[in-house]
């Protein structure tokens, strides 16, 4: 009987798992995110990017994470020579 409850909760724990991908962050460290700042400050505030992409002299930071207790959430922060061009813009009504 025990084997068979440790078998339940470790498939429990990996579908868990599983229900989530990305980098998770919050949108009230997102709202931290100020004009000039470095990506490594923001990726202190966010963690690591799930992506950059570059396009001319602008690099894009993206953060996305997926889960599927509390949906999804993406955000992108575009930096020219090294800073934040400008602070990403986040409606009040999106909450952790």
């Amino acid at each position: 009987m025990l084997k068979r409850t440790a078998r339940l909760a470790l498939a429990a724990l990996a579908l868990t798992l599983a229900a989530c991908a990305g980098s998770p962050f919050k949108w009230d460290d997102a709202r931290k995110i100020q004009p000039g700042m470095t990506p490594t400050e923001v990726s202190q505030l966010l963690g690591p990017p799930t992506a950059v992409r570059a396009s001319g002299e602008t690099v894009s930071y993206v953060w996305a994470y997926v889960s599927s207790v509390s949906g999804s959430r993406t955000l992108r922060v575009d930096f020219k020579d090294g800073h934040v061009i400008k602070a990403p813009p986040i409606p009040p009504e999106l909450r952790d």
